[in-house]
């Protein structure tokens, strides 16, 4: 497990230090606090596909322009709002270090001019003469864990193709442990699938139904279709059918709502990922109040069935006030998680252990920030 992580000057830190990280960590605070960045961090930290991590969390967010250009024609993605201050330029850099299992782990991001040779015979490049605007940079990716830093071809604005990235394969020599990232806005039904995928006719899939029976109490079973002439007019909930106790004809998983999509994706999502890490941004999203205590005793209990870290957001009272309530109750059950407040203030994240999550809730205190 990650039990620290260190932030330099990427996206809102210039500097951030979170402690004392545990089986399931909980990240509260005001708005673009630095939440979500916490996650992303450790993503591209634990990842072991470097190019698709950095890519990723800048997609994600809508960081992406379309260069309509005839000789210039494509989508790009925007890295330089990764950077402190939103700049890229030579010299610019951000570093992520961490230690995972008495291990330590340090990525290192710089920005140099393309003609640089001086790192070419350590480095493998990537360039391509129709992947990037011109005129171009280079962005370096240092991991302590591979021999070698990987080259990214980008243009003085931060640019680098999206075809480009899709078409890199830059694993890290070291064992692959699986690390799933969910977003706030729910995942299409083929990204959906391919959580599905990896769980299904094991038994995870039965520990799966069952937590849906925490928003639906007459689930049965859960089916993707596979035609795409059906996907292709499809909204992000097509394709996606669950059968009802007493119920003849099969029911789209849209028609029960948002919040078992999302209760799906999440279990899904960690019971994918053993030995692995899972991120959740706005872990409550779609969920009423009275179930929250049933959504983390599930995936609490999953993530140490299976080894799995957890990372995840909120903003809402009702959700920390859940985990306090279950914390309580279920002390043995929660003796892995912590809760952080990130305060734009301070350089390090205020810490919550089980015991003080419950003391705090019952005593009022806002934890949130």
């Amino acid at each position: 497990m990650l039990s620290e992580l260190e932030i330099r000057k990427f996206r809102t830190f210039k500097e951030l230090y979170v402690r004392d990280l545990s089986r399931v960590n909980l990240f509260v605070g005001r708005n673009n606090s630095g939440k979500t960045t916490i996650l992303e961090a450790a993503e591209i930290l634990l990842s072991t596909n470097i190019v698709s991590a950095v890519a990723g969390c800048a997609t994600r967010r809508g960081e992406i322009y379309v260069q309509r250009e005839k000789d210039r024609a494509g989508r790009y993605v925007d890295l330089s709002h990764l950077f402190y201050g939103h700049e890229c330029e030579v010299g610019t850099e951000f570093q992520i270090k961490g230690v995972e299992s008495n291990t330590k782990l340090e990525l290192k991001c710089v920005v140099y001019p393309s003609d640089d040779t001086s790192n070419a015979d350590k480095a493998y490049a990537l360039f391509s003469d129709d992947d990037a605007l011109e005129p171009r940079l280079a962005l370096s990716i240092h991991h302590s864990r591979s021999n070698e830093p990987v080259i990214l071809p980008i243009s003085f604005s931060g640019a680098i193709s999206i075809d480009f990235v899709r078409r890199q394969s830059t694993k890290l020599n070291s064992d692959e442990k699986p690390v799933s990232f969910v977003r706030t806005e729910a995942l299409d039904s083929f990204e959906l699938q391919e959580f599905w995928d990896s769980i299904a006719l094991t038994e995870e899939e039965a520990n799966i139904i069952e937590s849906l029976r925490i928003l639906e109490p007459m689930i049965e079973r859960i089916a993707f279709l596979s035609s795409r002439s059906y996907y292709r007019y499809a909204s992000s909930s097509g394709g996606i059918y669950v059968k009802l106790r007493n119920l003849e004809s099969r029911v789209p998983l849209g028609s029960l709502g948002d919040g078992i999509r999302h209760l799906l994706t999440t279990s899904t999502a960690v019971s994918r990922s053993s030995h692995g890490f899972v991120m959740i941004d706005e872990i409550d999203t779609g969920l009423h109040h009275s179930v929250m205590s049933d959504m983390w005793r599930v995936l609490i209990a999953t993530a140490k069935r299976l080894d799995v870290q957890l990372f995840a957001t909120t903003h809402s009272l009702d959700c920390v006030r859940s985990l306090a309530w279950l914390s309580s109750n279920e002390p043995d059950l929660c003796e892995g998680v912590r809760l952080h407040r990130v305060d734009e203030e301070r350089d390090r994240t205020v810490v919550y252990t089980p015991d003080e999550i419950s003391i705090a809730a019952e005593q009022h205190v806002e934890l949130r920030g």
